[in-house]
């Protein structure tokens, strides 16, 4: 009886212990990193912008990077004003491998002579993806250093800066990054970006747009495009 007594005392210490551990074990927080919409008007298109382009993704079969990934992955976006396609380059870290796609999305648009259309349909907010098309390659470990990924976390969103109110710009190109890994996403956006330089001067604008054309030109190093005639998508389709 004795020894009974010592082996169920010996059995609740362990499970209190375990039950202690349990509870103070440290929980990672994850980082949203976008910027403040308070009184920040560009802020306020920045997460109009953000909800527009994760409909997008979702059409094309892309996974939010909202929640973060496994592995590090990077999203670069590439819009013109009066263009109903849009580019897509994505720079994913699988293992030891490295893969770039490129994407060209094409949107519907509104048919204004369609008496019968959906007048409560606003492409602007509610974009619908007609087709896309899509191209993937392995780099090598060089050009994926030459892109510098360390220093990534630190460019800024053209919300960021010290912009006047006064100063605007529209019907032009964007740029739009999105990055992601296990512990943090961040978004960024930049509206008319050698406008606003033109006029501010801030260093910022072209260490973003540095390395928006770094990914953009290991596109075409390593020939993973399409040739886009007058607007229209190949005549091969990409499936998702």
């Amino acid at each position: 009886m004795r020894q009974l007594l010592i082996f169920f005392s010996f059995l609740f210490c362990l499970l209190s212990c375990k039950t202690k551990q349990d509870k103070v074990a440290p929980h990672s927080s994850f980082q949203f990193l976008m910027t403040d919409t308070t009184n920040n008007f560009r802020a306020q298109l920045d997460l109009q912008d953000f909800n527009y382009r994760s409909k997008l993704e979702n059409q094309i079969g892309l996974k939010e990077l909202k929640n973060g990934t496994d592995n590090l992955e990077i999203r670069l976006w590439y819009d013109f004003s009066f263009s109903r396609s849009k580019e897509l380059y994505v720079l994913r870290l699988q293992d030891t491998s490295r893969f770039l796609s490129y994407y060209r999305v094409f949107l519907r648009t509104e048919d204004y002579a369609d008496e019968n259309r959906n007048r409560k349909w606003n492409p602007h907010t509610d974009p619908i993806v007609d087709s896309c098309v899509s191209k993937s390659v392995l780099i090598p470990a060089t050009s994926y250093k030459s892109l510098h990924l360390d220093s990534i976390w630190l460019l800024k969103s053209q919300s960021a800066l010290k912009i006047p109110a006064q100063i605007s710009f529209s019907d032009c190109d964007s740029y739009i990054i999105e990055i992601a890994d296990k512990k943090r996403f961040k978004y960024l956006r930049h509206h008319c970006a050698m406008s606003y330089f033109e006029t501010t001067k801030l260093k910022e604008i072209l260490t973003y747009l540095d390395f928006c054309s770094r990914i953009r030109s290991l596109d075409f190093k390593f020939n993973n495009r399409f040739r886009i005639v007058k607007n229209k998508p190949p005549t091969y389709k990409k499936v998702w």
